[in-house]
């Protein structure tokens, strides 16, 4: 993930020249102090702007941060000042768009020049399949009493260095099913029967990526700016298979569905692309920030074919052959399972 303290999405200047006179604007910076992330604001904000504080508190405290008043007065000139300005960024917030929490963040503005746009840290999320056709399924009961799976149940010495990379990867959080870690055993005994997914992931071995579990969606979400990828956090369901198409002919047709093991391949081959082809990625529009970039989602559909229609060929087990993006999350009995 990025390594700056806050990470905000920039909106167009269009959007800014849209604003009423009646908005208030002030400046902000956020900084570590005592190990603490800090938003430090003017001098005197509280007292002139009390309805702005107020939102800028409100906010800022609910995602942890403490509130510091501007203590350097006369300082505009000093060398700790020009310093201090060539690294922390400069935040414009608007007092009216704080009235609508869900938009706080989002619409979060970020003060900058030419000179500075290809430098702004900025994430992109690519979908598996499009968001408006997701389908949640919850007719099977996921959880359900079975053996947990130990290190020793991996079947060969390939299946331990997959587990082990996806393993490394994988951040826990809380909330997470107690069977996340079977399923990667699973997927590990699964993935080491094929050498082309062998190949992508150990490629991926010592890349900036992280596995996060999202029981919504399947997504990955490339971290950077315009001109590089810094990282990359796939958001995935071992128990949420892939229905990769709409059309009726698709209906119990087990070639239409990608099992959750298979679908996370989907992911991996974008975070192959972004961390390993960046340049190819960048080119193909992977980090516009305003338009979705379906020249490398194409890209990705094309080398998911090659890498199902290989495994097929190995195991003689059908998989989608698709050619658009489109589809529907279900629910899977299992890692492998296709429902």
């Amino acid at each position: 993930m990025l390594s700056s303290p806050l990470v905000y999405k920039t909106a167009a200047r269009s959007h800014l020249d849209r604003l009423s006179f009646r908005y208030q604007h002030t400046y902000v910076h956020p900084c570590t102090i005592n190990n603490q992330a800090c938003v430090v604001y003017p001098f005197g904000l509280q007292k002139n702007s009390p309805i702005l504080f107020s939102q800028l508190k409100k906010y800022f405290t609910k995602k942890g941060y403490i509130l510091k008043e501007e203590q350097r007065l006369n300082e505009k000139n000093t060398n700790r000042n020009l310093e201090r300005r060539k690294w922390l960024p400069i935040l414009l917030f608007t007092a009216a768009m704080f009235m609508d929490p869900d938009l706080s963040a989002s619409e979060i503005v970020q003060k900058q020049n030419d000179n500075t746009y290809d430098a702004i840290k900025h994430s992109i999320e690519l979908n598996l399949i499009p968001p408006q056709q997701i389908i949640i399924v919850n007719n099977i009961a996921i959880e359900k009493k079975q053996p947990r799976l130990k290190i020793q149940s991996l079947k060969s010495t390939t299946a331990i260095i997959i587990y082990n990379i996806l393993n490394e990867h994988y951040v826990k959080q809380r909330s997470d099913p107690g069977y996340i870690q079977t399923d990667l055993l699973e997927m590990a005994n699964y993935y080491s029967r094929y050498p082309k997914v062998i190949s992508l992931i150990t490629s991926l071995k010592s890349k900036e990526w992280i596995l996060k579990y999202n029981e919504s969606i399947w997504s990955t979400v490339a971290e950077g700016s315009a001109l590089q990828v810094d990282s990359a956090t796939i958001n995935f369901n071992t128990r949420s298979a892939a229905k990769l198409k709409l059309q009726n002919s698709c209906k119990d047709n087990p070639v239409c569905i990608a099992s959750p093991a298979d679908a996370l391949l989907h992911e991996l081959l974008h975070t192959h692309s972004m961390l390993l082809n960046t340049n190819e990625f960048i080119a193909q529009g992977g980090m516009n920030r305003f338009r979705y970039p379906m020249k490398h989602e194409y890209a990705v559909i094309k080398l998911e074919r090659k890498l199902y229609s290989d495994m097929s060929n190995q195991d003689g087990t059908l998989r989608p052959q698709r050619n658009e993006h489109s589809g529907r999350k279900i629910i899977a009995s299992c890692v492998t399972c296709i429902k």
